[in-house]
This record gives C-alpha cells, structure tokens and sequence, in this order.
C-alpha cells in the first residue's frame, strides 16, 4: 500500500520535528517535507509532492491566516491546522471543507498525548468536507469497544492493564471469539487482571457505564443503542460465522455514539471486525489494531491494514499507552 505523503509546516524547529517523528511513526505514512510555514506559502511550491499538510500556527502569525485561507482554498490541499493554545478562533472567513482543526497542547502532557491525536485527525482529512473537531476541545474517550480471536485473551488483558486505573474514567466493550465453555473463565481471569474495574457478561438493556468491561456473552450479537444501552441480537444470523461479530459491535458504535468512541482490533484469525473498524474511521473514532511482531495471529489486523481501518498500529501495551493519554487528554483539556 503506498504511503501517505506529509508535508509539516511550522516556524518552530522542535516543533516540526516532533510532528516529523510522528508522521514517520506511524504506519502508511511519510514525512514528504518538513519547513517553516512562509515556504508552503510561497508561489510556486510544488502541491503534488505532499497528499496532506499538517499546519503549525503561532501566536503573531495571524496576518498570514487569510494568505493560507486562499492557499487552501484554492489547492484543495487536506489540511490538520494546529491553531495557537488558547487560540479558539479558526480566523477570517470559512474554511474549507477539507480543513480540521486542533488545538496545539499547552503543556507537556498535553504534547505527550497528542501524537494519537493528530494520526487520528490525519486520517480524517481528506479532499471532501470533514466532521469538524471542535476548536479547543478534544472529545472524551467515552466507550472503547474491543474485537479479538485467537490470541485475544493475552492481548486484550495486557491492552487495558496497561490503561490502569484511567478505565475508571470509560467504559469498554469486548467482542472475544471463544467457545462457551471457556466464556465465564475468561470473565474470572479478566477480573482478576483488572481488579479496578467491574468486569462481567453484558446484559440486555444495560447501560454504558464509565469503570465497567461488559464482554459479548455466546449466541447473541453485542451491540450499543442510541440510548448507550446494550442490545443483545439472539435472532440475527452469524456475521463471519460469529455470533457474536465483532463487525456487529463496531458498526452499532459507528451509528450511535460516533464522537469519543475508539476501536481497536486485536490478534485474531478471519476478517470479523475489519468493515466494522472502517465505518468506525468514516465515522471520526479512533481506531487501532495490534502490529504483526506481538500478534499471535495477524489475520485481523493484517485485513485491517490493507483496508486503511486502522490509523495506529502498535503492539497492546503501546496501544494501551495511546488510549489511557488518550482519556486522560479528554479530561485535562
């Protein structure tokens, strides 16, 4: 799969080679040009060498926002602009649609968790109109919904301890393919890996509650409403030979409670979670899978990748890091 070219644009040196590092490290995309701001405005600069922009802008930079309107504007380039802290004003006049804002940090904890953030954005933007983020804010991480297979168990447990006590703050969902025998062991275990949290089998018509793990239960499909209950599905036929899928949880996620969800598929065998993860990603989620080094089986997650679902890829512990920065960021700002 070709990589997404980035140019990073922003008159501070540490800045724009934070931003590098981030782009580079993140999987299908690459850093075509890293320079201060006035050189993408400059006439002349060759667009075509860069799919999407990630714009730095500083406090006394304000003369140049309707300079990079009109650029924008007239190049139809998919832009993440990063206004001043404190800065909620997009500028003059109204951007275009291929145009997100956010907020740079505005304190070093805040930067710590603001890599997902922008690989999250970046994945947005692209040459239509975007859901926009709303200037100065950051959704809270409301509901992280898990889907994994075959070498789950080890995954997921490992994913939401590295979380820690920030669970408190959300609430999660797990769609496990596991045979019905082993289904209240795998509850007893989880519970004992995350003693801070409540974990149990979800119930039908339960709400979502910060601080609980609701796991699928066997024979019914796991989905959320939008009431942010649970609907347990006994009658609908099995998605990918899974009852429950995975697909059937992401894609009731994506319809309901869009903003301040994430996905993340785990190691896994089959395809079940890969279209449910993208609609996630059409819908503004945050989605994530495991990389192929810690997957015991990189079936899913692989599938994931060659769709483009998928806008952070690291093993679970990492991945555990991205999301806890990601609900505590919520919080802070």
């Amino acid at each position: 799969m070709k990589a997404v070219r980035v140019g990073v644009f922003d008159r501070s040196p540490s800045i724009r080679a934070l931003l590098k590092r981030t782009v580079e490290g993140a999987d299908g995309l690459t850093c075509a040009e890293s320079a201060p701001l006035s050189v993408l405005l400059e006439e002349g600069v060759d667009h075509d060498t860069f799919d999407k922009v990630v714009i730095g802008l500083a406090q006394g930079e304000e003369d140049t926002w309707s300079t990079l309107l009109a650029n924008l504007t007239r190049t139809g380039q998919p832009a993440v602009i990063l206004s001043p802290p404190g800065q909620s004003d997009p500028g003059p006049g109204a951007w275009p649609g291929q145009c997100l804002f956010l907020e740079k940090p505005r304190n070093p904890q805040g930067w710590r968790s603001f890599p997902s953030i922008l690989i999250s954005a970046l994945g947005r933007v692209e040459n239509r109109k975007c859901d926009p983020i709303e200037t100065g804010r950051l959704p809270r991480l409301d509901l992280i919904a898990v889907g994994c297979s075959a070498g789950g168990p080890d995954a997921t447990g490992e994913m939401l301890k590295t979380i820690g006590k920030a669970l408190q703050k959300t609430a999660i969902l797990v769609v496990q393919h596991i045979g019905e025998d082993f289904q209240a062991e795998y509850v007893q275990w989880l519970s004992r890996v995350l003693p801070w949290v409540d974990v149990d089998i979800g119930e039908h018509g339960e709400k979502l509650s910060p601080g609980r793990v609701r796991v699928a239960g066997q024979g019914a499909h796991f989905e959320v409403t939008e009431s942010f209950a649970l609907r347990l599905d006994r009658k609908a036929p099995p998605d990918h030979g899974h009852r429950p899928s995975v697909d059937r949880l992401f894609e009731s996620v994506a319809r309901s409670m869009p903003r301040g969800s994430a996905g993340v598929l785990l190691s896994g065998m089959g395809v079940d979670g890969v279209e449910g993860l993208l609609s996630l990603s059409q819908a503004g989620c945050l989605t994530l899978a495991q990389d192929r080094e810690s997957s015991a089986v990189f079936g899913m997650p692989r599938a994931a990748l060659e769709r483009g679902a998928a806008t952070i890829v690291q093993p679970p512990d990492a991945l555990g890091r991205v999301l806890r920065d990601r609900i505590e960021a919520g919080r802070l700002r």
